[in-house]
């Protein structure tokens, strides 16, 4: 139980809340057992004020690093360039700078930080979004000779072939106000030039507020599903010219230009590379009333472009989508729920299950593991599901595999019996995503009794270790730029609520059996990730999850098992060492900063 930043009476109050839930619904016995589990671990803290900041980047100790952070990245990347032969392509930059009337100051600044590039192969395009022929632009921008400013102001297609008929390489857009690193266009071109099959690459991006460089968004490699969520590409991203010559622009997403030209250009080519480098600072934020609702409308003309039927709708956050899928079919989904002597928390599920399930075409299996008890064995005579007794030792691979043997559905859901159904319509938008056709995987949000995250995802360190982001945070706060709220790309899901079709399931070969206890979720994930499909998070649909209790009354071993189970996970997927393509390489646990910073 976290009770992340109240006080000891709210602490005391949320305890009280809790403990009758837990009575209400286990009895006695389970309540205990749990308070016992929680004491053990956090001993009277339990009561006391936590100190802890709801997230890691709001800690002071996180920008004194950040900033000490920068200036090693700085001294390196400088003695990088110094012992760099020059560069064998020496492409031209085209940055396109759309401005107005009351941003010139912003715009200013933009510039000043183009001047001052170790890369000097650069252009600008300005253009003036106002009808006002009087705008002046101050002497310092009118006299650089590597801008051009558009003569049709407010006229939209000459501004285009104005784009179109310059002689470039590669092109980006700015907002007044982005402030490049001085070495920013230089590590695009050192990239450019150690890859030129890349079509787009992008970059971090952080803040600037009062001179100081902060928030860093260390972002992860490409994630289509989390562009659709919210544009996260952004700044700073450059295009090949040869891609962007294949795509037209439209006058009405002049508001929105960077995030409609990105969505285009995605659909023409997926060579797309990330710099794990912060090498763009934005300062404030695009407040045109037009902006999200432009987004909104580029992001379902992608869509239909990419024939994906799904509504577009507002996000849990600002400038954030969630995307609606259609559901015109409704194939049958077998959900599987290994258990053994759980009484409370079987019955819990499958009431949640039978009560709160708006999707009818399921059969529910329950595949019970010699469950002992008189009161468990005469519930499940009271049920009209399939109840398979599982008479090995435990193992929860094996015991999965075991129920998908005995299905007749087309969709397999992986539900842990800890679990408790909360919306209605849970299933229906999970098979709606599920059905998309890149999709492998889709698993939802699950949250404690105190509504804290228990899982929005999993992610890998090179140690092959996996964890769960933000795990403990409160459900709806602001966890690493929001990207706990938003439907993403992520290397697996956990067991916990897992859907795939049967067809990939087999496809894979099905979980393996040598991960009797962990990683055997991962496992599968990887394997379906592997064979060329999207691992999806939504958080959308919620879902209750103690979080392995259930494992605690099957084995006390569970450490031994654990590391065990690790050093197979590790031996059998060497890639992790590589990285996790969705977790930025400079952050380590929980989104707080790794001792050095990554620069390719």
């Amino acid at each position: 139980m976290s009770y992340i930043g109240d006080t000891p009476w709210k602490k005391l109050k949320k305890l009280f809340r809790i403990s009758y839930d837990l009575i209400n619904q286990f009895g006695i016995r389970y309540f205990i057992y749990v308070m016992r589990q929680e004491y053990e671990k956090q001993g009277f803290s339990m009561f006391s004020p936590d100190e802890r900041p709801l997230d890691a980047v709001s800690n002071p100790l996180f920008q004194e690093k950040y900033t000490k952070l920068l200036g090693h990245f700085k001294e390196k990347l400088t003695n990088e360039l110094l012992h760099q032969k020059e560069f064998p392509y020496l492409p031209t930059v085209r940055i396109i700078i759309i401005f107005n009337k009351n941003n010139i100051v912003q715009l200013q600044h933009t510039i000043n930080s183009l001047q001052n590039q170790s890369y000097q192969n650069w252009s600008v395009l300005l253009f003036s979004r106002d009808l006002d022929n009087q705008i002046s632009l101050p002497p310092q921008i009118n006299e650089i000779s590597k801008i051009s400013i558009s003569k049709s102001k407010g006229q939209f297609l000459k501004f285009y072939s104005e784009i179109i008929e310059g002689k470039y390489d590669l092109i980006g857009f700015l907002e007044p106000g982005n402030l490049l690193d001085s070495f920013a266009l230089s590590q695009f071109v050192l990239k450019f030039n150690k890859n030129k099959e890349y079509d787009i690459l992008y970059s971090d991006n952080d803040t600037l507020e009062d001179g100081v460089r902060q928030n860093p968004f260390f972002k992860p490699d490409w994630s289509p599903y989390l562009q659709n969520s919210m544009n996260y590409i952004s700044s700073l991203c450059l295009i090949k010219k040869e891609l962007f010559e294949k795509i037209s622009l439209e006058a009405k997403y002049l508001d929105c230009m960077e995030h409609d030209v990105l969505l285009k250009c995605v659909e023409k080519s997926d060579k797309i590379f990330h710099i794990p480098l912060p090498l763009c600072s934005v300062q404030g934020q695009n407040n045109s009333k037009n902006y999200s609702y432009l987004q909104k409308l580029s992001l379902e003309k992608h869509l239909k472009r990419m024939n994906v039927f799904a509504k577009v709708e507002d996000g849990i956050v600002k400038n954030t989508f969630r995307l609606n899928y259609d559901l015109d079919e409704k194939p049958k989904v077998s959900i599987i729920i290994p258990t053994r002597n759980n009484l409370g928390l079987i019955k819990r599920c499958i009431k949640s299950i039978q009560k709160k399930t708006n999707y009818t075409n399921i059969e529910i299996i329950i595949v019970d593991n010699a469950s002992d008890k008189k009161e468990v064995t005469d519930y499940y005579k009271s049920l009209s599901v399939k109840i398979l007794t599982y008479t090995e030792n435990f193992n929860f691979s094996k015991m999965n595999n075991f129920g998908v043997e005995h299905s007749t559905g087309d969709l397999l859901l992986f539900l842990n019996d800890d679990t408790k159904v909360l919306d209605p319509f849970w299933l229906d938008d999970l098979v709606s995503i599920c059905l998309q056709k890149d999709v492998g995987v889709v698993g939802a949000k699950l949250i404690f009794f105190d509504n804290s995250i228990q899982h929005a995802g999993m992610l890998f360190l090179k140690t092959g270790a996996g964890f769960h982001p933000a795990m403990r945070q409160d459900k709806n706060s602001d966890v690493y730029h929001n990207t706990v709220n938003v439907m993403k790309d992520c290397s697996a899901v956990t067991g916990a609520c897992l859907l795939t079709t049967k067809k990939i399931f087999k496809q894979v070969g099905g979980f393996d059996n040598q991960f009797d206890i962990y990683y055997g979720d991962s496992d599968l994930c990887l394997k379906i990730q592997d064979a060329g499909y999207h691992i999806v998070y939504t958080p959308f649909t919620e879902l209750l999850h103690d979080g392995s209790s259930s494992i605690s009354h099957w084995h006390a071993g569970v450490t031994f098992f654990d590391v065990e189970n690790h050093q197979a996970f590790i031996k059998k997927w060497p890639k992790l060492k590589n990285g996790d393509p969705y977790y930025n390489p400079n952050l380590d646990w929980d989104y707080t900063l790794q001792e050095t910073m990554v620069t390719s």
